[in-house]
C-alpha cells in the first residue's frame, strides 16, 4: 500500500465514520458493527490503475420501520470498491471503476433469525445480457453467522426463507456500492412521513455527504449521450456489443 492507497483508505474510513453518526442520530437503538474502519475497509492490491478495498462483514441493526420502537432487522453487507487511482491523485476524489456488494436481511422474532432478503449488486459494462447496473436476488444465509457470533445467539434457529428463489433475473438498478446501499438503508428504515423537521435535515445533510463518492458510470460512454443521459429507461443500460 502507497501513499495513494492510504490517503483513498482514509477517505473511504472516514466517510464510513460519518455514515454511523448519522445512523445513530435517527435512531438511538439503530446501531452499526464494527466500528473501527480500518477493520472495515481492508486494502485488496491494485489492479488495471485501481485501488481495490474490500468491506468486510458489516452488521447494521435498524427497526423494520421507522416508526418501530425495537430494531428486530438486521443486515449484514459485505462488499468490494475499486477506485481510480489517477483520477483520485489528479483531482483528490474518489471515483469508482468498479463494485459489488452484497446484503442478507434477517428478522429476529420469537427466537428465530429468519432470512428475509438477500441480493447482490454487480457492475457489468460490456457483458451482453447484462445491465450495466443490476441486482440478482440470493440466499445469504451464511451471513446469519455475523449476527449468531455478535449476539451470541449460537442457539437461535435460522430460516432460509429466500432458498430456492430465482437468482438469473438481473434487475436494473442504480450503481449500488456500499456506499449507495447504506443511503437506501436509512431511507428505508430510519425515515417515514411522519419524520421530525431535525431528521429530514440529517438525512439531507447525508444525501449531500455522500456525493463524496462518483460513480463509475461517468467512464461508460453509451451512458453519457442523448437520450441515455437524460432518459434513464434501462433500455440503454445493455451493452450493444457481445
Amino acid at each position: 500500500m502507497d501513499r495513494i492507497d492510504n490517503q483513498i483508505q482514509r477517505s473511504l474510513i472516514s466517510h464510513w465514520e460519518e455514515f454511523d453518526t448519522y445512523i445513530t442520530r435517527l435512531n438511538a437503538s439503530a446501531s452499526v458493527e464494527p466500528k473501527d474502519g480500518y477493520s472495515v475497509f481492508k486494502y485488496a492490491g491494485t489492479e488495471d490503475g485501481s485501488a481495490i478495498f474490500d468491506l468486510q462483514p458489516v452488521l447494521v441493526n435498524v427497526p423494520e420501520r421507522a416508526t418501530d420502537t425495537s430494531s428486530d432487522l438486521f443486515v449484514v453487507v459485505k462488499g468490494r470498491l475499486s477506485i481510480d487511482r489517477a483520477h483520485f491523485e489528479a483531482e483528490g476524489k474518489i471515483r469508482t471503476l468498479n463494485f459489488a456488494t452484497q446484503v442478507g436481511y434477517f428478522r429476529l422474532k420469537g427466537g428465530v433469525l429468519k432470512h428475509v432478503f438477500g441480493a447482490h449488486y454487480d457492475f457489468s459494462e460490456s457483458e451482453v445480457g447484462h445491465p450495466v447496473f443490476h441486482a440478482q436476488m440470493r440466499s445469504f444465509v451464511q451471513f446469519s453467522e455475523v449476527i449468531k457470533e455478535r449476539y451470541g445467539l449460537e442457539e437461535v434457529v435460522v430460516d432460509d426463507g429466500i432458498n430456492g428463489i430465482l437468482k438469473t433475473v438481473r434487475l436494473p438498478s442504480a450503481q449500488m456500492d456500499v456506499f449507495s446501499f447504506f443511503l437506501q438503508l436509512v431511507a428505508d428504515h430510519l425515515l417515514s412521513k411522519d419524520s421530525s423537521g431535525d431528521d429530514r435535515v440529517r438525512f439531507l445533510e447525508l444525501l449531500d455527504k455522500s456525493k463524496f463518492i462518483q460513480g463509475v458510470g461517468s467512464v461508460v460512454s453509451r451512458l453519457q449521450v442523448p437520450p441515455a443521459n437524460f432518459c434513464y429507461r434501462a433500455v440503454h443500460w445493455y451493452s450493444p456489443s457481445s
